[in-house]
């Protein structure tokens, strides 16, 4: 009927396969029927399948890939819901700094008011209180609360100066510390959270939002850069309220050198919530606020008059070998993931996310120059502490 060539339906080219005459009943014609035919059919098929597949998996990341490119909006991969909700997050978490800030600034100083004692080292308290006993005799009890004389003890001018200058830097600027030491707090853990959920994900998906939260039943790890993205807006938060309280307060909370690491970091952050990538990056970054921890500890010690105390020198101790932990032997650890293992994965970031080759630039260029300088601190510090160490030997 057919002629001397199976037609075969579902595929395009023609098959050869010839058909057995119709005297030839034997088993073996049945066989060769079989062995004949069945390829005929399957291979076809798998091919077609095999095909379909492909094509779906094709346009489903050309899909992603238009909609990725297609200009998104400011924080669009920052939250569920897009855009308006990653914006209202991030003017949540601005008004939180600030109304934290101000509360903290009334409690610092209510209690430099009522209870110094609470704040300052006792060393700054009965060094005062001595010098105005004494002045007092010189004046019959009538001080009314004025400075000790010129011609008065040179060291009792000396305590009391120190006791304003340590009440004047408590209140100006210890609001601005504590804020600090408490994102430094929320930062790092959050990011040893994300470097634990996104341990196991393939490098790509270290790198780049999923589109949807699972893809036929299996889910994708998406949730976990929606963490992530969180952690980044409230980052993103920080360093604009600290960047507005830095020029009010310039230079006293920091310089040109601080203004240029947050404008930096800001514009890093915006481009890595719009566009949904580097999380993984993210997470071992944001752990080096650990040891910012223990800086502004430290800042808090040296400013209240235990500056030969304990426990100075332990929070000293515990900001080096956090500051080598974490922005040494982490920070060093995730740029060889990055720039090696993950290598491939980051020169296609830019075709599979559409974040425009230049801000990938400016973020992996940020990363990396953060390395150098944490390198070079790590190498300050090391020195200081050996410095230190050598000094307590003699």
């Amino acid at each position: 009927m057919y002629g001397d060539h199976w037609p075969c339906g579902c595929c395009e080219v023609p098959t050869t396969y010839a058909l057995p005459s119709s005297s030839d009943n034997s088993s073996a014609s049945n066989q060769e029927l079989v062995g004949t035919i069945l390829p005929a059919l399957y291979l076809p098929l798998s091919q077609r399948v095999t095909s379909a597949y492909t094509k779906f998996e094709t346009q489903l990341i050309i899909s992603h890939n238009q909609t990725m490119t297609a200009n998104p909006r400011l924080l669009q991969n920052s939250h569920d819901d897009g855009s308006s909700a990653a914006l209202k997050l991030l003017l949540t978490a601005i008004c939180t700094w600030e109304v934290l800030y101000h509360v903290v600034r009334y409690l610092v100083k209510l209690c430099l008011r009522v209870s110094p004692q609470w704040l300052l080292d006792d060393s700054l308290l009965i060094g005062s209180a001595k010098n105005i006993t004494a002045h007092d005799k010189q004046t019959n009890g009538f001080s009314n609360g004025n400075q000790v004389p010129l011609n008065g003890s040179p060291n009792g001018c000396h305590e009391r100066a120190a006791l304003l200058e340590a009440k004047q830097n408590l209140s100006q600027r210890g609001a601005s510390y504590a804020v600090s030491l408490i994102h430094a707090f929320y930062a790092s853990c959050r990011g040893v959270l994300h470097l634990y959920n996104l341990r196991n994900v393939s490098n790509l998906d270290k790198l780049l939002i999923p589109s949807t939260h699972a893809v036929h039943g299996i889910i994708t790890p998406r949730w976990a850069h929606l963490q992530v993205a969180t952690t980044n807006t409230v980052f993103l938060s920080y360093l604009l309220y600290d960047l507005v309280h830095i020029l009010i307060q310039y230079p006293k909370l920091g310089g040109a050198d601080t203004i240029l690491h947050h404008i930096l970091f800001a514009t890093c952050s915006v481009i890595n919530g719009t566009y949904g990538i580097l999380a993984f990056p993210f997470g071992w970054l944001v752990v080096g606020e650990l040891s910012t921890i223990f800086l502004n500890l430290r800042w808090f010690l040296l400013k209240s008059g235990r500056d030969k105390s304990l426990l100075l020198e332990r929070a000293n101790m515990s900001f080096a070998a956090s500051f080598f932990l974490t922005r040494n032997v982490v920070y060093t650890l995730g740029m060889v993931h990055l720039f090696y293992v993950s290598w491939k994965e980051l020169s296609m970031l830019s075709e599979v996310s559409g974040v425009p080759v230049g801000w990938l630039l400016l973020t992996v260029g940020c990363i990396f120059l953060g390395w150098g300088l944490n390198v070079v601190w790590g190498y300050k510090i090391l020195k200081m502490v050996r410095k230190k160490n050598g000094n307590k030997k003699k």
